[in-house]
This record gives structure tokens, C-alpha cells and sequence, in this order.
């Protein structure tokens, strides 16, 4: 997890869309994820599953990491399972039915048209969060939020969360992998009582790693700001635009021509 979020941020310093204004590619990224999601049609969400699929290769040169390919494997099997999640619980005329299990399986058009549906909005909006990341160093996020309006204590902790998130989460998964080679989780009843020990000495080990985060913040002058060697370009009229043109052109396309 740790690997995660400093491959991420090493990956958006490369990126050829650094210097792109912060807060015109998060002004672009939330209109399109409000185009996607308002489209009552697949026109919308696959147009914006196409410009944010083209954005996220050009940030990474198309050249995807291995962390990178991890991640989409894995929201791509979740996404997936809610899709036959949907696909088989929307009423409607069968089109085709199966026995599974001793119950009668039935796929409707109503299915059909609404797993479709989410899945394309689902993907489109995981390559457009991936090109903003994949693009945008954390202290470039610090400046844009603190440029909105932001005040500096709620983008200060957004940011530290964000950071430390994922220490927490590696920590999880390193306590996970030891109890399981302890066979912590051999029979339900031996895995409740494993959770539960995990989750408390979690809870402490939390504690003890926001403490040493502070003190390591405190020797490093950590001063609440996240200073940027070279700024990029600041927002102008154009990205508004742009940002503009894209959400009315998606609401066109998503909801006029169904």
C-alpha cells in the first residue's frame, strides 16, 4: 500500500500533464464524473470512459506500472461482481434463465440495461480519478484545495490522511498475512476471535504511528504547507470553458439522445 501512494506521486512528477493548472484538471475531472453520472444512456458514461482512458495513458506515457495494473484488476473484478450483483436481482421479463443452486436465476432486459449501465459509469469514472492522480502531486492537490477556499487546517489533515491512510492499511495487511501463517483463520470461530485481536492491537498500533508521525513532522519544521518547487500554470478562462463544454456535451449526449 505504501508502494502505492509513492509510486503514484513519483508517477504524477513524470507525468507530461504536471504542468497542466491543478485546478483546471479538477474542475475538467468533476464535470466529467457529473456528466457520467447524470447520463441516463451509455453514450455519456463510454465518452467519458474513452477521454478518461486517453487522459490516464498519455499522464503515464502509456506505460502502465505494475501497481497501476494491480489496482485496476482489482476495482475491475469489484465492479464486476456488483454488475452480476444487478444483473439478476432487476424484475422484469426473463431473457434467459438458469438453475443454480436449487433457485431459478433470471437476466431481464431492465438487467441488461441498468448492470451495463453502472459498470460503464464505474470504469469511466476510475480512469478519470486515475489521470487527476496520476497526474497531480499531492502538495500541487494542498495548493489547488487552499486556492477554492479550502481552509488550510481541513486541507492540511485531508492531505496527512491521505498519506498516512495507507501506512495504516499496510500495517493491517502485514498483521493480516502473520495471522494467517499462524493459521489464525483455521474454522470461523478461531477467525472472529483472530479479527478481534487484530482490530485492537490495530487500534494501538494506530496511536503509536500517529505519535511518531507528529514527532517526525516536528524535527522536519513541518509547518502545515506543502511547499512546491516549480508551480504550474494557473487556472484561465479556457479550462473553464472546456470544463464547461465537456458537462454540457455529456448531458447532451446522455440524456437527448437516448
Amino acid at each position: 500500500m505504501m508502494t502505492f501512494v509513492n509510486g503514484i506521486d513519483s508517477l504524477a512528477y513524470k507525468s507530461p500533464a504536471l504542468r497542466w493548472p491543478p485546478l483546471g484538471k479538477m474542475l475538467l475531472c468533476v464535470c466529467m464524473l457529473v456528466g457520467s453520472l447524470s447520463s441516463k444512456a451509455l453514450y455519456g458514461p463510454l465518452t467519458v470512459l474513452g477521454v478518461g482512458l486517453f487522459l490516464f495513458l498519455y499522464s503515464i506515457r502509456f506505460r502502465a506500472p505494475s501497481f497501476i495494473l494491480c489496482l485496476i484488476a482489482g476495482v475491475l473484478a469489484f465492479n464486476l461482481a456488483g454488475t452480476v450483483v444487478i444483473l439478476v436481482t432487476q424484475p422484469g421479463a426473463p431473457l434467459y434463465s438458469v438453475q443454480a443452486l436449487g433457485m431459478q436465476v433470471s437476466v431481464t432486459r431492465n438487467g441488461v440495461d441498468l448492470s451495463t449501465l453502472v459498470f460503464a459509469r464505474s470504469l469511466a469514472g476510475m480512469f478519470v480519478v486515475l489521470f487527476f492522480a496520476s497526474s497531480t502531486p499531492v502538495p500541487h492537490i494542498f495548493n489547488a484545495l487552499m486556492m477554492i477556499g479550502v481552509p488550510e487546517y481541513m486541507a492540511e489533515t485531508s492531505m496527512l490522511l491521505y498519506r498516512y491512510s495507507f501506512m495504516i492499511l499496510e500495517r493491517a495487511e502485514q498483521m493480516v498475512n502473520a495471522a494467517d501463517c499462524r493459521l489464525g483463520f483455521s474454522g470461523w470461530q478461531t477467525s472472529i476471535k483472530t479479527t478481534g485481536v487484530l482490530a485492537a492491537n490495530l487500534f494501538i498500533r494506530s496511536l503509536d504511528c500517529a505519535e511518531r508521525s507528529q514527532i517526525a513532522l516536528m524535527s522536519r519544521n513541518f509547518s502545515g504547507s506543502f511547499p512546491v518547487l516549480r508551480e504550474p500554470r494557473p487556472m484561465n478562462i479556457s479550462w473553464v470553458m472546456l470544463s464547461l463544454a465537456a458537462l454540457g456535451s455529456l448531458l447532451l449526449l446522455g440524456n437527448f439522445l437516448r
